[in-house]
């Protein structure tokens, strides 16, 4: 693992060199290619895409499922920029328009920040945490060596980054009570007796309950956001907006489900940008085997 760390440093200091358009154009062929060869993670995004887009056909999901691909290339090649570019420089590339939305209400309350992994969801931390003191839940890797080389990035800008765990929700909560920002992201599969069940594309999803709970307890102001790849290298667009009052909602289910609705929303006005590569639905309430379908389409790594 430390030789593979070594090696990625140099690379990404290469792709922090390269204009933003040109390694975007990289990135088609390599999904390509990528859709070509086997990969055990094929199965997974094509599950994923047949169960969440049922009305689309299979030469539509296979075609998405190859953009899918194109785009995890893409948000890559985008690390060089987040290790190494100056905050001017990744300004000269955001689009922001609401920006002062979240300034005003952190003038007078803490806000709370909830995103997916949807577009360039690492950009949205480090932006976001430049305009507020954010502290960002994330899971932990085992490794330490990887752990301290994916939070670099994540906090050369002040951001502070929370693992998840026993002490994680004490250190949320006393970061919104100081008046400050939390970031969470809303697709993180918890525990089974740490989330609820809500709809997601249709499909039962296992999600985590602390966006509510903290929103309870301290009266921050919710905010929904994703920062959206742009076509041909021209930078990202921030999408906010204010969360309705059902986040707060005593029923968690309520809550959660708005929260879901509002995520759904979101992926589909980019779907190839979403994570799709992740098991969202592998706890599932009837102990149901939700990935052990769709296997004969997606191993043989078939292009349309």
């Amino acid at each position: 693992m430390r030789f593979w760390l070594f090696l990625a440093r140099p690379l990404l200091r290469l792709m922090s060199w390269l204009p933003l358009a040109w390694l975007h154009a990289l990135a088609v062929p390599l999904g390509t290619i990528t859709r070509a060869v086997p990969w055990k993670k094929h199965r997974v995004i094509a599950i994923n895409l047949e169960r969440c887009f049922p009305e689309l056909s299979t030469r539509e999901r296979r075609r998405l499922h190859r953009q899918h691909l194109v785009e995890l290339w893409r948000g890559l090649f985008e690390a060089g920029a987040l290790w190494h570019w100056s905050a001017a420089r990744i300004d000269r590339h955001l689009d922001w328009p609401n920006v002062q939305a979240l300034k005003k209400a952190n003038a007078s309350q803490p806000v709370m920040v909830i995103t997916g992994h949807l577009g360039n969801w690492e950009l949205l931390n480090t932006v976001v945490g430049r305009q507020v003191r954010l502290a960002t839940l994330y899971r932990q890797p085992n490794n330490p060596a990887l752990d301290r080389f994916i939070t670099a990035p994540r906090e050369r800008f002040g951001n502070r980054m929370v693992a998840g765990g026993g002490p994680a929700m004490r250190q949320l909560l006393a970061q919104l009570r100081a008046g400050d920002g939390v970031g969470i992201a809303a697709d993180i599969q918890p525990k089974r007796g740490d989330g609820v069940y809500v709809p997601l594309f249709q499909q039962p999803a296992l999600t985590m309950t602390l966006a509510n709970r903290l929103a309870r307890k301290t009266g921050a102001a919710v905010f929904y956001a994703w920062a959206e790849r742009r076509r041909q290298g021209q930078g990202w667009t921030i999408h906010l907006e204010r969360a309705g009052p059902a986040i707060t909602d005593e029923d968690p289910s309520l809550a959660l489900s708005d929260m879901n609705r509002w995520l759904e929303k979101a992926i589909r006005r980019a779907p190839a940008q979403y994570l799709w590569l992740y098991k969202r639905f592998s706890r599932q309430p009837d102990g149901q085997k939700f990935y052990a379908s769709g296997k004969k389409e997606v191993e043989r790594g078939e292009t349309e």
